[in-house]
C-alpha cells in the first residue's frame, strides 16, 4: 500500500522496514544491507522453505555471487539475533536446499510520512451568541491570532528540530577494492588512489579508490623494505619507515610520491602528517614521548609524555585537538600538547581501541575496537549536545583494521580481514609444507619433554591449549583477554610458562599454569614495566625473562629464582629481549632491541657475552635440541629458515620460502618440533581493502 511499510516483531526483536533498522532488547544493531534484505524476505515468508537460488535472485539480482555470500549473510543474522545453526530458534538451514524462518512473527503496517502529519481540528463557533460588531472584531483579530499561532508552531518546530537527535550514521554498502587476499597495512589516500604496504615482502603499492589493478609505488629511499605510515593531505608526499641493519632502527623519511629525493627526519615511530602537511608528529623509540618536527627537519619539539608509545595520530579538522592510541586506549590532547586525557574513560567494550580518524567535515570520529568499527558522533549545535557514547557501525564476520576516510567523507577505506592459518611442518629434506595436528589454526606449538603432549596457541583467539601429541584430547588451559604466546613446558612436563601480549602494556606479563588445569598464576607483581618471553632453566628451578618492551632500549634480562622469588639482572644484558635457555644450561640466547644484525649469547662458564653476526634479521630464535645450533626465521623479502652454530660460523639456509605467506599474532612466528623441523603458520585467511559507504541521513 502506498505510503506504508511493515514492522515485524518476534521475541525481543523489532524490525522496521522503512527505517532499515533492527532493534534487539532496545538496542539498535547495525546490519549490512544485503543481510537486512535477506532477513526481510524470511520474515515475509515465515514457516516457508525458501530455496537458495530464490534468495540469491531476490537480494543480489543479476550480480554474479556464489552461495557463500548468502551463507555469510545468514551467519551475520544468526550472530546478531543470538541464534545457533545446530539448534535454531529463528533461521533453519535445510541442507543443500535453502532456509526457513521458524519463529512466529507479528506483522503490522506503519503509515507513511504523509499519514503522520498532524491535522488541524475545526474550531466550533456559535453565530447566535455573538453580535455583528463582535463578528466584525473577530474577523479583524483573526489574522493576528492566526499569525501568532503559526509563529508559536514555528518556534516549537524549530526548538524540536534543534533538540532532536540526529539519525545515527550507518554503513550502507561494502565494496572490495583489492582481491589478492595478501596481508596489507593501509597507509593513506590522495583522493584518487589508496596506498598500502604489502607485508611480505614489505613494499608500497597502490590501487584506485574504486578498485582495479594493484601497482607498485617506487619510493626513492635507500632501503629495500619499507612501510608506508601516512600520505600528506595534498597527496604529494609519503611518510615512510624503513627496515635497516646496523645499530640505528626506525628511521623516518618524507618521500615524494611522484619521484624525487627523500628527506630523512631522524628516528621515530608511528609518524603522521599534520593537517597542512608541514609537520610530522611521531613517537620516540624508547616510548612515552611525543614530538612534532617540520618536514624539513627543523623545529623538533616535544609535545607530551605518555605511558608508552603512542600511535594512530589524528588531528581534528579544525586543528585544535590531536587524538591517538596508547596502551589500547584512546587519548586526546590539544594541538600544543596540553590537556592530555582519556577520550572514552567509561569504555567497557572488548579489545583494545585503535586506528582513530576524523571525517573531513569533523562530524564523526571513527575508530576500531580490534575487529569492529565504531563511531563517535561529533555533531552538535546551540541547543543540541553531541552523544557521549560511541555507536557501533559493523558486526562481523569480517574483522577491520586501520581506517582512512575518503577525501569527501562519504566512504571509509578499511583493511578487512578474516584471519586463519594452517599449522605446518617444514620437511628439512624436501622443504615441503606438511599440515601438523590436522592443519589447525594455531601457532607456537611446543612439545612436552616426556614426548606425550603438545601445547599450542589458537589463532586468532590467542588461547592456550594442551593435547596429546597427535592432536587428540584437547584441553584449554588459559585464555583471554590478552593474546598468549611462546608457551614453554617445565622439565618435568607438569607446568607451562607463557607470556601475554596485552593492548594495555600493564597486562603484558608472564604466567605459570598446571598442565592439569586451574587458574594461571602471575609470576611477578603488577608494575609499570612489560615482562615477557619466559624460559625455564634445565633444572626447572629458575626462569629467565626480559623486562621492558621490545622497543625499550633500557630493558634487560633477568633470572627469577622460583624458590626465593628473587629476580636478578644478567650483567651486560641492557638493551636485550626475548631470551632462550639452552638445554644443557650453559648458554642464554637473546636479541637486541635496536635490531642490529647479530645474536647475543651469554656463556655461564665465562660469565661473558659474545655476538653471532647474521646477515639480516633473526626472528623467533631457538636452540636446537642438542644445543649446537640456533635456528631462526628471516622474514620478508629474503624469507627463509636459517641456522647458525652456537660456537660461531657461517649461516646455513635450511629452507628458502620467498613466496610463502605465513601469519600469526605478530605477523609471523616459528617454533621447532622434537626433530628440529621448523613449524610455521601458513596463511589461509584473506586480507583486502574495502570501501565502506558512510551515510548519516
Amino acid at each position: 500500500m502506498a505510503g506504508k511499510s511493515f514492522i515485524f516483531r518476534f521475541a525481543d526483536v523489532e524490525v522496521r522496514e522503512r527505517e532499515f533498522s533492527l532493534v534487539k532488547a532496545g538496542e539498535v544493531l547495525p546490519v549490512e544491507p544485503k543481510a537486512f534484505r535477506v532477513l526481510l524476505i524470511l520474515l515475509r515468508n515465515p514457516q516457508k522453505l525458501l530455496p537458495k537460488d530464490e534468495l540469491l535472485t531476490a537480494v543480489w539480482g543479476d550480480t554474479a555471487v556464489s552461495e557463500n555470500s548468502l551463507a555469510r549473510s545468514i551467519a551475520l543474522l544468526r550472530r546478531l539475533l543470538g541464534d545457533e545453526a545446530r539448534d535454531p530458534r529463528f533461521i533453519e538451514t535445510v541442507a543443500t536446499v535453502g532456509y526457513r524462518w521458524l519463529c512466529k512473527v507479528e506483522v503490522s503496517e506503519e503509515a507513511g510520512a504523509e499519514a503522520d502529519l498532524p491535522q488541524t481540528p475545526p474550531v466550533p463557533v456559535s453565530a447566535a451568541s455573538i453580535s455583528k460588531e463582535t463578528k466584525t472584531a473577530s474577523r479583524k483579530r483573526l489574522p493576528w491570532r492566526f499569525a501568532a499561532a503559526v509563529l508559536v508552531l514555528c518556534l516549537a518546530g524549530a526548538a524540536w528540530h534543534l533538540h532532536r537527535p540526529l539519525p545515527p550514521p550507518r554503513i550502507t554498502a561494502y565494496v572490495q577494492i583489492t582481491h589478492d587476499g595478501r596481508s596489507k597495512q593501509l597507509g593513506g589516500t590522495d583522493g584518487s588512489r589508496v596506498y598500502f604496504t604489502l607485508s611480505s615482502p614489505l613494499t608500497i603499492e597502490q590501487v584506485g579508490v574504486n578498485g582495479g589493478e594493484i601497482a607498485h609505488v617506487p619510493i626513492n629511499v635507500p632501503a629495500t623494505e619499507m612501510i608506508l605510515m601516512d600520505v600528506s593531505p595534498d597527496g604529494s608526499n609519503a611518510l615512510v619507515w624503513t627496515m635497516e641493519g646496523g645499530h640505528v632502527s626506525n628511521p623516518m623519511w618524507v618521500a615524494p610520491l611522484l619521484g624525487g629525493s627523500a628527506k630523512r627526519l631522524g628516528d621515530g615511530q608511528n609518524e603522521a602528517f599534520s593537517p597542512d602537511g608541514s609537520s610530522v608528529i611521531y613517537s620516540t623509540l624508547e616510548g612515552g614521548d611525543i614530538y612534532l618536527v617540520r618536514i624539513d627537519g627543523t623545529e623538533n619539539r616535544k609535545l607530551a609524555h605518555v605511558g608508552s608509545q603512542g600511535q594512530d595520530y589524528s588531528w581534528s579538522p579544525n586543528r585544535k585537538a590531536i587524538r591517538f592510541t596508547e596502551g589500547g586506549l584512546l587519548w586526546e590532547m590539544s594541538s600544543n600538547g596540553s590537556g592530555l586525557h582519556r577520550l572514552l574513560p567509561d569504555w567497557k567494550g572488548e579489545g583494545g581501541l585503535c586506528c582513530g580518524n576524523w571525517t573531513p567535515d569533523g562530524h564523526f570520529y571513527l575508530f576500531d575496537s580490534g575487529s569492529e568499527i565504531w563511531v563517535l558522533d561529533e555533531r552538535s549545535g546551540p541547543l543540541r549536545t553531541r552523544p557521549s557514547a560511541p555507536f557501533r557501525l559493523t558486526t562481523g564476520p569480517v574483522q577491520w583494521g586501520r581506517l582512512i576516510p575518503s577525501r569527501d567523507g562519504t566512504r571509509i577505506f578499511a583493511d578487512g580481514f578474516t584471519p586463519r592459518g594452517e599449522l605446518s611442518r617444514i620437511d628439512p629434506r624436501t622443504g615441503a609444507l606438511q599440515p601438523l595436528l590436522g592443519g589447525i589454526s594455531a601457532e607456537y606449538a611446543s612439545f612436552s619433554p616426556d614426548g606425550k603432549y603438545v601445547a599450542y596457541v589458537s589463532f586468532p583467539e590467542g588461547t592456550l591449549w594442551k593435547a596429546d601429541q597427535d592432536g587428540s584430547n584437547r584441553v584449554q588451559l588459559a585464555g583471554g583477554p590478552d593474546y598468549i604466546y611462546n608457551p614453554r613446558w617445565s622439565p618435568d612436563s607438569k607446568q607451562i610458562l607463557f607470556a601475554t601480549d596485552g593492548f594495555n602494556p600493564l597486562h603484558s606479563s608472564i604466567y605459570l599454569v598446571s598442565t592439569d588445569g586451574g587458574n594461571p598464576q602471575r609470576l611477578l607483581p603488577v608494575d609499570a614495566t612489560v615482562t615477557g618471553d619466559p624460559n625455564w632453566s634445565p633444572d626447572g628451578k629458575k626462569v629467565v625473562f626480559h623486562r621492558g618492551g621490545i622497543a625499550a632500549t633500557n630493558g634487560d634480562l633477568r633470572i627469577l629464582d622460583l624458590g626465593s622469588a628473587k629476580a636478578t639482572v644478567i650483567p651486560g644484558s641492557s638493551g636485550m629481549f626475548s631470551p632462550r635457555w639452552s638445554a644443557d644450561g650453559r648458554f642464554i640466547l637473546a636479541k637486541f632491541t635496536d635490531s642490529r644484525p647479530s645474536l647475543p649469547v651469554f656463556d655461564f662458564n665465562t660469565q661473558r657475552w659474545s655476538t653471532l653476526p647474521v646477515n639480516g634479521d633473526a626472528e623467533f630464535p631457538s636452540f636446537s635440541r642438542d644445543g649446537r645450533y640456533i635456528y631462526f626465521l628471516r622474514f620478508g623479502r629474503d624469507q627463509a629458515v636459517i641456522r647458525i652454530p652456537v660456537s660461531g660460523g657461517k649461516e646455513e639456509r635450511i629452507v628458502d620460502m620467498p613466496n610463502w605467506h605465513i601469519t600469526g599474532h605478530f605477523g609471523f612466528s616459528m617454533a621447532l618440533d622434537p626433530t628440529d623441523a621448523p613449524l610455521v603458520l601458513r596463511d589461509v585467511g584473506s586480507d583486502d581493502i574495502y570501501a565502506l559507504r558512510l551515510e548519516d541521513r
